[in-house]
């Protein structure tokens, strides 16, 4: 099998695993609290604020058909994804959090989980996972390489350190997505 028919697959495996995930989850999700939401509507749209569930697990378990690429990846000599490290992990509006990564739902990592939302809201699902995985690749298999999750890292940290400074996060998602879909 080429690496590009590995990919191929991994994108379309991908897109389900995150479609079965956020149905798994989304009816067990919470609210975010309404200071979460006071908070984060200095940057973030109101009606996705009311939308975005979040679910305490244990931890993020790792897609099951990832197995089954297990030697390829050796061959190839790829790193796998260990979704199993995770603090959290978004699947569309629902955001799986690992119990003790969080101290409340006003923390950066939600912000950080948060601007996910708001690239599946831009993307959608299918055009997410495919810059996901295309992403990785592109960038010799480095998660913290990946552009959309450079793009959340960087909000993250304005949040954090511009405190006080509001900036709506949909324009910027939306102007980082156009100079990477250009590419």
């Amino acid at each position: 099998m080429l690496m590009n028919q590995l990919i191929a697959q991994l994108v379309h495996q991908g897109r389900r695993w995150v479609a079965q995930q956020r149905m798994t989850y989304r009816d067990q999700g919470q609210k975010l609290s309404p200071e979460a939401v006071a908070e984060f509507s200095r940057y973030f749209d109101g009606k996705l604020l009311q939308e975005v569930r979040t679910v305490l697990v244990p931890a993020i378990d790792n897609p099951g058909f990832i197995d089954q690429y297990r030697s390829l990846f050796t061959l190839f000599k790829v790193p796998l994804l260990d979704f199993s490290t995770m603090s959290a992990i978004t699947f569309v509006d629902t955001i799986l959090l690992v119990a003790g990564s969080v101290g409340s739902d006003i923390d950066p990592l939600v912000f950080h989980e948060l601007v996910h939302v708001v690239q599946y809201d831009i993307l959608g699902l299918d055009r997410f996972v495919e810059q996901f995985i295309n992403g990785w690749v592109n960038q010799g298999f480095n998660y913290a390489a990946i552009p959309l999750e450079m793009d959340a890292y960087e909000l993250q940290n304005r949040f954090e350190t511009e405190a006080g400074q509001a900036f709506e996060v949909r324009e910027e998602v939306a102007q980082r997505l156009e100079l990477l879909l250009e590419d």
